[in-house]
């Protein structure tokens, strides 16, 4: 049966009294006041929310600094289809603040200065006594992680007015009543059933906010289903800007890094705040001092990321995911799983390949290397099942059930195809010194549009050539100011290495 979360800190009790006794009428309804017997967790329970098919979160002052809050709207956010249960009353307190961009920073400055004064008293008491301080900032940390992407969320959403209390019930009760959602109750349906198995697992903390999708009229012409998408990220003083992209990155890097397993490790272990902290470290490790392969390591990510958001392809594995002396494929960056829909009719396994480089060609070029050695590597799926890590990193059930698609059963054909996502990054290559804002922005598109146009068919013969015209291919492309320096002063930065821009 369905249910709804009340998500409020105490000065809104009120409130939250009159949601109460009119939702209790169409669905049952989770609430400290009632759901937490004598003696039990409140932490326990305010991981409720989760459980929930719909939570609403009176906002006010009060609650966005609240830790207990905002720990609750931190555990809603860690589900994948959060925004798809979540209902906003903004109330009087928070109306201003929180509808205006510029005074965010105010709780930002907050959190931050309760980090710092709960550091500060850690340091000061000894070792065995601070466990208790250090599970608090673990919360406060993973707050200010989501703060900046959850208070743009409250105000890019049309929630209703509170001073018409009836008004603001009645929103409510309309959206339960209007919008069901599936808690993934496993289906006969095959596809369903794998949709249920494995979902995505990137974070999506503002990706249409950070990357604009480039129209344009280029087509590959390829006999099965393909994509050939052009992105940019925000521009300042004539410059792509990476501050947004940055922040992405960190969010998701430990999602990229880690299999689904020791993610949920993580997390069952009130640890996932430090997911992003031990990817930077073991990135920050298996770099030892050498710069030089930190941009592919950017290309593989950001292709991690292309795949999950754009192609709605989860991930199998990323080469994180088998041991030091394995090879999941020779040069892939990663294997994903796109399932069968109106436009796609069987399973793809999609083995991605990404390059950053400052000529586009040179990109292309580099790239079909791996794609052509991975198309001639004809046992890479019977490895992926036999080695020892593959049932190390999903439950029991989901091993078997992506085993049942990589690998045919007795009897049975190949129950997937194959398919290639590639991430292509260059250098823009546009003037900008001698360039207004305006004429800068004016030629940006047309720059990238002529860039698709120009490398179309240089693409497609490279497909004819390798004989690869049966299979799928993915594309997706992003300029860079300066490419070849750019990606490895972005990796720098997020690994706090010397020269990180």
């Amino acid at each position: 049966m369905m249910s709804l979360f009340i998500s409020y800190n105490r000065e809104q009790k009120d409130f939250a009294d009159k949601i109460e006794s009119s939702v209790c009428k169409v669905c049952p309804v989770l609430r400290d006041t009632i759901d937490i017997a004598p003696w039990d967790s409140i932490e326990e329970f305010m991981r409720r929310i989760r459980q929930a098919e719909y939570a609403v979160l009176l906002i006010s002052d009060e609650y966005l600094k609240s830790i207990n809050c905002m720990y609750e709207a931190c555990q809603l956010y860690r589900d994948t289809n959060w925004k798809s249960r979540r209902m906003y009353v903004v109330l009087g307190n928070a109306d201003q603040n929180v509808y205006t961009v510029a005074n965010h920073e105010q709780y930002i400055q907050y959190w931050q200065g309760k980090k710092n004064a709960l550091e500060e008293q850690k340091n000061r008491l000894p070792g065995e006594s601070i466990d208790s301080i250090t599970a608090e900032i673990k919360r406060v940390s993973e707050i200010l992680l989501l703060l900046g992407e959850f208070l743009k969320d409250i105000r890019d959403t049309n929630n209703p007015q509170p001073k018409n209390t009836e008004e603001a019930i009645g929103a409510i009760i309309d959206f339960i009543a209007t919008k069901p959602i599936s808690k993934g109750v496993p289906s006969n349906d095959e596809t369903s059933k794998t949709s249920n198995v494995l979902k995505k697992s990137l974070v999506d903390a503002g990706f249409n906010g950070i990357f604009a999708e480039v129209s344009h009229d280029e087509v590959l012409s390829l006999i099965n289903p393909h994509q050939l998408r052009l992105f940019q990220l925000g521009v300042v003083d004539n410059a792509f800007t990476f501050d947004a992209l940055k922040r992405f990155l960190l969010i998701n890097i430990g999602q990229y890094i880690y299999s689904r397993e020791r993610i949920q490790k993580f997390m069952d272990d009130n640890e996932i705040t430090l997911i992003g902290l031990k990817a930077v470290e073991l990135l920050r490790d298996r770099c030892n001092g050498d710069l030089s392969w930190l941009g592919d390591e950017l290309g593989d990510l950001m292709l991690y990321i292309f795949l999950e958001q754009i192609l709605d392809a989860p991930k199998v594995f990323s080469k994180f995911d088998l041991p030091s002396d394995g090879k999941l494929v020779p040069g892939s960056s990663g294997v994903h799983l796109l399932q069968p829909d109106k436009a796609i009719p069987s399973y793809q396994m999609v083995f991605g390949k990404s390059r950053i480089v400052g000529d586009p060609r040179d990109a292309i070029d580099a790239a079909f290397v791996t794609l052509e050695a991975i198309k001639n590597d004809t046992s890479r799926e019977m490895r992926l099942v036999e080695n020892t890590a593959f049932d190390k990193q999903f439950k029991p059930e989901v091993a078997e059930h992506l085993k049942s698609l990589i690998l045919p059963t007795k009897g049975q054909s190949a129950t997937h195809d194959t398919a290639f996502g590639v991430f292509l990054g260059y250098s823009l290559g546009l003037e900008a010194d001698t360039k207004s804002r305006e004429q800068f922005r004016a030629e940006l598109e047309q720059k990238m549009q002529l860039d698709i146009k120009n490398h179309v068919t240089y693409i497609a013969d490279k497909i004819k050539a390798a004989k690869m015209e049966r299979y799928s291919f993915y594309f997706y492309f992003l300029p860079f100011n300066k490419a070849d320096g750019e990606k490895q002063s972005i990796m720098s930065s997020l690994l706090g290495l010397k020269g990180g821009a």
